[in-house]
């Protein structure tokens, strides 16, 4: 007990100084954020020095090559100078013209890293520089700004300074995250960037802006689509409940949400519907306008490539030891079957964002942005558990919108313990990405984050049993990784002990979503904001 009495002694007094020096510890935040991730760029990258595909770095640099190499519509299409076995383009249009640009600029400042297929598997150390400040200065200009935009969305007008900046912090230096885009290396913050700023807009009832903005982060990275659920859900309560009540202006407002988004995805695939009709005749692809856009769907949604890939700590792969879904059902039925349990994982908690929340002066109810912020963690968790074709990254997206829900409580109904629990959350995360740390060779990034998450959890203030819990992972954990370096597996099952860590996690993940769907259902993140002013569209 006396323990934590100074415990919470001391968060006093660190949160007495983020009241009087807030603004002074968000700008040093930054300076911090952007040291955490040069720190971790010097780590090796994914697939470095290693013929003949190298890794996810060769492929980010190669489709820079592409894109400034060809135009558009030879972008997605195989042809002699795209060879699309080799790191075809396979993520949406808007990753292609954030490519362009980086390659643009790379060309200037070193040529060779760029040049048409002469560059394959290039990693000269101006390479890896300008590679690495690219993603830097895309979290500077994108994810940083998205992440202070949800922050302000979601924070009650009543919200302490302490709060925010500790939830600004905690998105700004993610390590889960920085370990991917900055060790592993991909622009995840980008489309982070993207669909957190959505997210802030929607909780402050701009759901025309927040539209905009997940259209593009989706259209960046199509794995999004774990968060559109509760984006669906979000911005349907806003359009049936704010305002005068009625069917026709209820509809208006859907029919309007729905002309933005097909709008914004109309423009960003412009090329594709457009280009076709703007080619000669003889340089016209046959197929046309919907040709060459559906061509770009394929290579987004590439069902043949299996259920999950490598070790992933989701049911499917979990469960692979003893049920085999693949062979369960016929190969066509598999993704159907995944999109079912997925849908029906997810759609309890989605749907109480169509709760009524807190009256308005205008007649109509304001939703809960507290509910919204569990929908987008929920849906996130039953996409990573369920879903066709998941990779052990993907955790990052339930990750991420786990970071919004203590402060989307707010303060009267935050416990004291929230912050240490998402703590231990982000450790459990970056748990379960570990085989892909050990591929990648970023043990000692990963070991340095893991032992920085522990302190942190036990400086924050928990309950007893809790905190129990959480010396019980710890243990658990610090088991299965000395099984893992120094226990030979079974010659028969040589993945055994790889399973066990994803297996372990995806049993922690499975609890989350099903305590996350309890407290949505009955109604914890209902109350969030009542009485507060919203301004709408």
């Amino acid at each position: 007990m006396a323990a934590s009495s100074d415990q919470q002694a001391v968060w006093a007094r660190v949160g007495r100084l983020c009241e009087n020096h807030g603004c002074v510890l968000s700008t040093l935040g930054v300076f911090v954020a952007v040291a955490f991730r040069c720190a971790v760029a010097v780590s090796p990258h994914s697939g470095e020095a290693t013929p003949p595909m190298f890794g996810d770095y060769e492929a980010q640099r190669h489709w820079m090559e592409i894109t400034t190499a060809l135009p558009a519509l030879e972008w997605y299409e195989n042809t002699t100078d795209n060879d699309l076995l080799y790191w075809g383009l396979d993520y949406p249009p808007l990753t292609a013209y954030h490519s362009l640009t980086l390659g643009q600029v790379g060309h200037a400042l070193v040529p060779e890293c760029f040049a048409l297929s002469a560059s394959r598997g290039h990693e000269s150390v101006a390479c890896k520089l300008f590679m690495r400040a690219s993603v830097v200065l895309s979290d500077l200009l994108v994810y940083l700004p998205g992440c202070a935009c949800a922050v302000g969305g979601f924070a009650h007008e009543k919200e302490t300074s302490a709060a925010r900046t500790a939830a600004l912090l905690s998105l700004w230096l993610l390590p889960p995250l920085v370990l991917i885009d900055h060790g592993h290396f991909q622009y995840n913050g980008v489309c982070f960037g993207l669909c957190l700023a959505a997210a802030g807009c929607v909780a402050r009832g701009r759901v025309l802006l927040g539209s905009v903005l997940f259209t593009s982060g989706l259209l960046f990275k199509q794995i999004a689509l774990y968060y559109a659920p509760a984006f669906f859900f979000g911005i349907l309560a806003h359009c049936l409940q704010r305002g005068p009540r009625g069917l026709l202006p209820a509809v208006w407002r859907v029919g309007v949400t729905g002309a933005v988004v097909l709008a914004t995805a109309s423009a960003i695939f412009s090329p594709w519907l457009l280009g076709p009709w703007l080619l000669t005749e003889g340089a016209r692809p046959q197929a046309g306008a919907l040709g060459a856009a559906g061509q770009v769907l394929r290579r987004m949604f590439p069902f043949g490539r299996g259920l999950y890939e490598d070790k992933v700590a989701n049911v499917w792969c979990s469960i692979s030891v003893v049920v085999k879904l693949h062979r369960l059902l016929q190969p066509e039925r598999v993704p159907l079957a995944c999109a079912g349990v997925t849908l029906a994982a997810l759609l309890p908690t989605c749907a109480c964002c169509l709760r009524t929340g807190a009256s308005t002066a205008d007649g109509g109810s304001r939703p809960s942005p507290a509910a919204f912020a569990a929908a987008l963690a929920a849906s996130a968790f039953a996409f990573f558990l369920f879903a066709f074709q998941v990779h052990e990254k993907a955790i990052l997206f339930p990750c991420v919108a786990a970071c919004l829900l203590p402060l989307a409580l707010g303060p009267q109904r935050r416990p004291a313990w929230a912050p240490a629990l998402l703590c231990h959350l982000v450790l459990a995360c970056n748990f379960s990405m570990f085989p892909l740390v050990v591929k990648d060779k970023l043990i000692k990034v990963y070991a340095a984050q893991c032992l920085a998450l522990v302190a942190l959890c036990e400086a924050l203030p928990a309950p007893g049993a809790l905190r129990a819990a959480f010396r019980g992972c710890y243990v658990l954990a610090v088991l299965l990784h000395c099984v893992h370096a120094l226990v030979a597996p079974p010659a028969r099952y040589p993945d055994a002990w790889t399973l066990l860590i994803t297996g372990s996690s995806c049993g922690y993940f499975v609890l989350c979503l099903g305590a996350l769907t309890v407290a949505q259902l009955r109604g914890v993140f209902d109350h969030g904001w009542q009485g507060r002013g919203q301004k709408e569209e």
